[in-house]
């Protein structure tokens, strides 16, 4: 065997500037780190970091035919994915920088914050961007951990169907470890003991990232419920991050992403509005209905129109 070819002709290292500047770009729009990008090109993390900083020394051509097979196939998938109604509020900002070193490190993580506060919506755009995330939604109806288990068997399209739980269990493990994917659990406070110790055995057996999104209620509970054992599923979760607040430049952000131009009185308006219980998503579902009142029925776009569609929610 010839052994590995390491110098190369000056034109071998010339750049392709176009495809440089698409690497970057798409770097950027994706949100995805260094590291997540060159697992997904197929190159070593080294690699990526020296070309866009312009100093790779081995066989560039080769590199970027990789880079633009790459670039091909996910960027009609990142025009696609984009949702317009999503913006990198201050606490989206939170929630990505949890979500991203879980999924970068293999870590455990935990998010909590009050209804509203686009925690949901950022775990969601994170999924777009990252498809092979696995984001699942607990509810009073999915919490046990026999429906938990049959809901990341059908995630990982693993038989799951009159099985016993012990098997699904060991091919959901087999299935998560050939590509370690993310696992995003929203409204994670409504999950039973049980549920999370079928997630912290997963979590123990493949070594892939998991974050836990919720209320307040998760973590008192973590915290405060002697009845069982969490000190072993706590240890676990070195991210631990909280939000609780909204401001104002969020909510212009927010309000001009929906509806450019609007008077700085609606939207002081609507920062009131998300300090309230619901936060986010009230204010921007009273946003919604206040410009389809405008521009369906002709009502002025002006605090008044806001005012009085926010008395007839008040109870």
């Amino acid at each position: 065997m010839l052994p590995e070819r390491i110098f190369t002709t000056e034109l071998e290292r010339r750049y392709n500037e176009s495809i440089l500047t698409r690497l970057t770009r798409w770097k950027e729009e994706s949100g995805n780190s260094l590291r997540k990008l060159a697992a997904a090109i197929g190159v070593s993390y080294t690699s990526i970091g020296d070309y866009l900083n312009q100093k790779y020394k081995a066989n560039v051509r080769v590199l970027e035919n990789k880079i633009t097979t790459f670039l091909d196939n996910k960027e009609g998938n990142l025009q696609r994915s984009k949702n317009p109604e999503f913006c990198r509020i201050s606490p989206s900002e939170i929630i990505w920088q949890v979500l991203q070193a879980c999924d970068e490190n293999g870590e455990m993580g935990a998010v909590i914050g009050p209804s509203g506060m686009a925690k949901t919506k950022t775990g969601r755009e994170y999924q777009r961007k990252n498809p092979v995330t696995i984001f699942i939604t607990a509810s009073p109806t999915v919490r046990s951990f026999s429906k938990m288990l049959r809901a990341l068997a059908n995630q990982v399209s693993a038989p799951n169907s009159n099985m016993a739980l012990d098997d699904i269990m060991y091919r959901v493990i087999e299935k998560l470890k050939g590509f370690r994917p993310l696992i995003v659990i929203d409204e994670s406070q409504y999950m039973l003991w049980e549920s999370f110790e079928i997630v912290r055995n997963i979590y123990d057996s493949v070594g892939m990232g998991v974050v836990f999104l919720g209320t307040v209620r998760l973590y008192s509970r973590m915290k405060g419920d002697t009845r069982y054992d969490w000190d072993q599923l706590l240890s676990r979760v070195t991210f631990r991050r909280s939000i609780s607040e909204i401001n104002y430049e969020d909510i212009k952000m927010v309000a001009d992403s929906i509806y450019p131009g609007l008077p700085k009185r609606c939207i002081d308006f609507l920062y009131h509005v998300a300090q309230e219980p619901g936060r986010l998503r009230v204010m921007t579902d009273l946003l919604k209905k206040a410009i389809k009142f405008h521009e369906v029925y002709g009502a002025k776009l002006d605090i008044n129109l806001f005012k009085e569609l926010k008395n007839m929610n008040d109870f």
